[in-house]
């Protein structure tokens, strides 16, 4: 079976990638530089916590972190994309990485907060699951945090509603609803928000809580 995402697509975009995501209007990047914010924020970063941001692509995201202090790994499965995150985050450690796959073994060690923009999409919700509690269980230090923006919406109206608003624009992707994926997360003993940003894109915010209920 073809892979429905292969890396080779995001190596040709790489170049083009940030011109295609700021001052955006329309679906799916409608509001790129706020949701962005809205990670930082919900982060609450200190100087000196050690960042781990999943699907880095060019660094975009990641830069924010670095501009607070932050030590940072960052992981992509794209060769190109990740020549454009070294370029733009010196100091930073990097893995070609893909999340579909296996955790790296010479990361072992865990982070303060764990982030991610636009790209959980790509799985399907009980996979997305699955890694959000791998992350959880394995790789956040105590007193952690995993913040994740992504296309999402609120409900399946919200849904309905932005694919009427994108119009021609909409593609068909893995999105989140928060009305499934948050009782979801809260069934598995964690401690989780989301937040609306734009009409096709918001945050989540996830905290251990007691992670053995639930399994």
């Amino acid at each position: 079976m073809a892979d429905p995402y292969p890396a080779s697509d995001f190596d040709a975009w790489a170049d083009t990638y940030d011109a295609s995501v700021f001052g955006n209007q329309g679906f799916p990047f409608e509001g790129y530089e706020r949701v962005q914010e809205t990670v930082v924020e919900l982060a609450e970063v200190r100087p000196g916590m050690r960042v781990l941001d999943l699907g880095t692509g060019t660094g975009l995201l990641a830069e924010r972190f670095m501009r607070h202090g932050c030590h940072l790994w960052c992981t992509d499965f794209s060769i190109e994309m990740l020549k454009k995150a070294r370029q733009r985050l010196p100091g930073a450690r990097f893995a070609l990485h893909d999340l579909r796959q296996p955790w790296l073994k010479d990361w072992s060690q865990t982070f303060d907060r764990i982030v991610s923009a636009y790209v959980f999409h790509h799985f399907e919700d009980a996979r997305k699951v699955e890694i959000i509690l791998e992350l959880a269980h394995q790789r956040l230090a105590p007193d952690g945090r995993i913040v994740i923006a992504d296309i999402g919406f609120e409900t399946m109206e919200g849904w309905d509603t932005a694919r009427n608003q994108a119009g021609e624009e909409w593609e068909q992707e893995l999105y989140w609803t928060a009305s499934w994926m948050i009782p979801e997360l809260q069934s598995h003993g964690l401690i989780a928000t989301y937040r609306q940003v734009s009409y096709c894109a918001g945050v989540y915010c996830i905290e251990p809580g007691n992670l053995d209920k639930g399994g």
